[in-house]
C-alpha cells in the first residue's frame, strides 16, 4: 500500500514540475517512477514527450513503444513516433507511423502531406504521388496542397498535368520562386522553351543570386541549338560560383555535345557530386569512405586496384564498355560493377575482368562484393577522360565488343527460320527521363515498313507501367496497313539483356530510337539506322546531326530538323536503307 502511495505522490510531483516547466526535474521523477513500475502508463507517456523535447529520440521511441503495449495507441502516439523517426532520418518507420495515423483518422490533409514528404525521402515517388493527391483532394484550395501535388507530378514526368496544378498554385502565390521554377522546368521538358525562358528571365530578377534560373535558361538556349550563347551563360554563372555542380555539369555536357572532349571531361564529373545532393543513401560518400574516388581529377595509377562504378543506365554502361579493353591496357588490376542483367554478357565479352552484379532496390544500390578490396574508384561515365580527348582517339572502323550467348543465338536461328529477306530489327520507344522526345509511334515508321524483301522483328522492350502498349500498336498496324511486325516471344526484352543481345545479333539491320537497343546494336557492329530528336532528348554522345556515330561506327544517325516532331526522318532512313542494301 505504501508503494502505491509513493507512486501517487511521485506522479503528482512530476505533473507539478511539468506545469511550472521544470522538465529536467520532471524527467528524473518519471524515471524514478519507472524504476518502481516499469510499465506505468502515465510515466511512459509523459516521459516520451519530455525525451522528444530534449531531442533524446531513441529513448522517446522506446517509451512510446512500451506505452502502446499496455494502452490502445492514439493519434498523438504515432505523431510523436513520426517526429522522432524523422529526426533520426528513419523515414521507413516514419512512414509506418503516418500510415497508422491515417487508419485512425483518414481525412487529415496534413498527415497525407507529411507522409508524402517522407516517401519522397526514400525515393518512393509512386507512394508520394498518391499521398499528395489525397492531401490535395482534402484541401483543394490550399496553396501547399496544390503545389505539392503539382511538384510530384513534375517529378513523375507528368509535365502537362504538373503545369496545370502549378499554375493553379501560382494564382494563390504569384511570386513563389520554387513554384515558378518548377513550371519553367516542366515547360522546358515538353519542349516549350520560349515560355520557359520567359519564366526564367522573371526569376533572374526576383532571385538574382539563385543559380538555377540562369543554368535552366542556358539549357533552353542549348535545346534551341544556340550552343555558343548557352555556353557563355553557364560560364557567367561559374565566374560568380566556380564550384556550382549544376553549372559545371551543364557546361561539361555542352562541351561534350560539341565534341570539345578536352574541356568537357574537366567538368562532367560534377554530375556525381550533383547526384549525391539528392541521393538519400549518399552512396558517393559511403564509397569514398572505402577508397578514393577519381572525381573532378585524373589521378589513377597503373598499379592500383580499381573498381569501375555504376552511375547511369545500361546504355551508358555499354558506351563505357566500348573503351574497356583500352582502359585495361592502362590499368591492369581492374574490376567493374554492372547492372545484374549485364553480368553474364560482360563476363563472356571481357573474360579477364571481374564483374560484380548491382541491383537497385527502390533507392538503394545492392552489391555483392567487398569494397575494401580496392584502392580507387572511377565511374563508367568518366572513362573517356583517360581515353577520348580528341576525335582521333575514337575507333576508325566498325567495332564489335559484345559476345552473344552461342546457345541462345542458335536457338533463335532455329525459330526465326531465316529466308532470303532482310531481317530488320526495330525499336521505337524509350522509357528514360527524356523518353517522350526520343520515342516515336510505330505508325511513324511506315516509310520503312514499305521496303521490299524485308521482314520486321520487334526488339522493343517494355517497362511494367507500359505493358501491352507495343502489342496494341502492332495490332493497329496489321489492321490498318496490313504490315506485320514479328515477335520473338521467348525473350523478355527488358529483363533478359543477354537474350536481347542474341536477338539483335541475328538481325541484318537495325532501325531504332535512342535506347538500350541502339547501344547493343552498336556494340555488336550491326548496321544501324538511329533516329534522334532535334535537341531536347538528344543525348550528348549522338553528336552528329546526320552522319556516322564516332562511338559506334556501324551506326548512322538521323536527326529531326526541329523540336516537337520527326518530320521526314523516316523517309530519309528508308531511302538510305535502299541505297545501302540495293533494295
Amino acid at each position: 500500500m505504501k508503494n502505491d502511495i509513493n507512486l501517487i505522490e511521485l506522479l503528482d510531483q512530476a505533473v507539478g514540475l511539468v506545469k511550472v516547466k521544470e522538465f529536467d526535474k520532471a524527467m528524473s521523477v518519471y524515471e524514478a517512477i519507472l524504476e518502481k513500475d516499469s510499465m506505468n502508463s502515465q510515466a511512459l507517456s509523459h516521459l516520451s514527450i519530455i525525451y522528444l523535447m530534449k531531442e533524446r529520440y531513441i529513448e522517446a521511441i522506446d517509451m512510446i513503444h512500451k506505452s502502446i503495449k499496455i494502452l490502445k495507441p492514439i493519434i498523438a502516439d504515432y505523431q510523436n513516433l513520426a517526429i522522432a523517426y524523422i529526426a533520426l532520418r528513419d523515414y521507413e518507420n516514419a512512414i509506418n507511423a503516418y500510415e497508422n495515423i491515417i487508419k485512425i483518422s483518414p481525412n487529415n490533409s496534413e498527415t497525407y502531406k507529411l507522409l508524402g514528404n517522407a516517401q519522397i525521402e526514400v525515393a518512393d515517388n509512386i507512394g508520394a504521388l498518391d499521398s499528395y493527391r489525397k492531401a490535395y483532394e482534402l484541401e483543394p484550395d490550399k496553396f501547399e496542397s496544390i503545389y505539392n501535388f503539382g511538384s510530384i507530378l513534375a517529378t513523375s514526368l507528368l509535365h502537362e498535368d504538373a503545369i496545370r496544378y502549378l499554375r493553379e498554385a501560382q494564382k494563390i502565390d504569384p511570386n513563389h520562386i520554387e513554384c515558378m521554377n518548377k513550371i519553367g522546368r516542366s515547360l522546358s521538358a515538353i519542349g516549350d522553351t520560349e515560355s520557359a525562358k520567359v519564366i526564367y528571365q522573371k526569376l533572374m530578377i526576383l532571385a538574382p543570386d539563385a543559380v538555377g534560373p540562369y543554368t535552366d535558361y542556358a539549357s533552353c538556349l542549348f535545346f534551341e541549338g544556340k550552343y555558343d550563347v548557352a555556353i557563355k551563360k553557364v560560364k557567367e554563372v561559374l565566374i560568380k560560383k566556380p564550384n556550382n555542380d549544376v553549372a559545371r555539369t551543364n557546361l561539361g555536357l555542352f562541351y561534350l555535345f560539341n565534341k570539345n572532349f578536352k574541356d568537357g571531361w574537366k567538368y562532367i564529373d560534377s554530375r556525381i557530386l550533383l547526384k549525391n545532393q539528392i541521393d538519400v543513401t549518399k552512396r558517393y560518400e559511403m564509397l569514398n569512405s572505402f577508397f578514393e574516388l577519381d572525381v573532378n581529377k585524373k589521378e589513377l595509377k597503373a598499379n592500383e586496384r580499381i573498381i569501375i562504378l555504376g552511375d547511369a543506365g545500361i546504355g551508358d554502361v555499354i558506351l563505357g564498355l566500348s573503351m574497356l579493353k583500352e582502359f585495361q591496357k592502362k590499368f591492369k588490376n581492374l574490376s567493374a560493377e554492372v547492372d545484374y542483367r549485364l553480368v553474364d554478357l560482360c563476363k563472356r565479352s571481357f573474360p579477364h575482368i571481374e564483374f560484380y552484379a548491382v541491383r537497385e532496390n527502390r533507392h538503394e544500390m545492392l552489391i555483392d562484393y567487398d569494397l575494401s578490396l580496392f584502392d580507387k574508384g572511377i565511374y563508367w561515365g568518366s572513362l573517356g577522360k583517360y581515353l577520348r580527348q580528341k576525335i582521333s582517339d575514337f575507333p576508325k572502323k566498325e567495332i564489335k565488343f559484345l559476345t552473344p550467348d552461342k546457345e541462345k543465338v542458335n536457338e533463335i536461328c532455329n525459330k526465326l527460320k531465316k529466308d532470303k529477306d532482310i531481317i530488320c530489327g526495330i525499336s521505337w520507344k524509350s522509357s528514360a527521363n527524356e523518353g517522350r522526345h526520343k520515342t516515336a509511334l510505330l505508325e511513324d515508321l511506315n516509310p520503312i515498313f514499305i521496303l521490299k524483301k524485308t521482314r520486321f522483328l520487334d526488339l522493343q522492350y517494355e517497362i511494367k507501367k507500359e505493358e501491352g502498349r507495343t502489342k496494341l500498336e502492332k495490332a493497329k498496324l496489321i489492321k490498318e496497313k496490313n504490315i506485320k511486325i514479328e515477335d520473338y516471344e521467348d525473350i523478355d526484352k527488358f529483363k533478359d539483356i543477354d537474350g536481347l543481345t542474341a536477338l539483335v545479333s541475328k538481325c541484318d539491320i537495325i532501325v531504332t530510337c535512342s535506347n538500350v537497343t541502339a547501344h547493343i546494336a552498336g556494340a555488336l557492329g550491326k548496321k544501324t539506322y538511329l533516329f534522334v530528336p532535334f535537341q531536347r532528348g538528344k543525348l550528348w554522345y549522338w553528336h552528329d546531326a546526320e552522319g556516322t556515330s564516332i562511338w559506334y561506327p556501324s551506326i548512322k544517325i538521323f536527326t529531326a530538323k526541329s523540336n516537337g516532331g520527326w518530320g521526314e526522318v523516316f523517309e530519309r532512313i528508308a531511302y538510305t536503307i535502299k541505297q545501302d542494301l540495293k533494295l
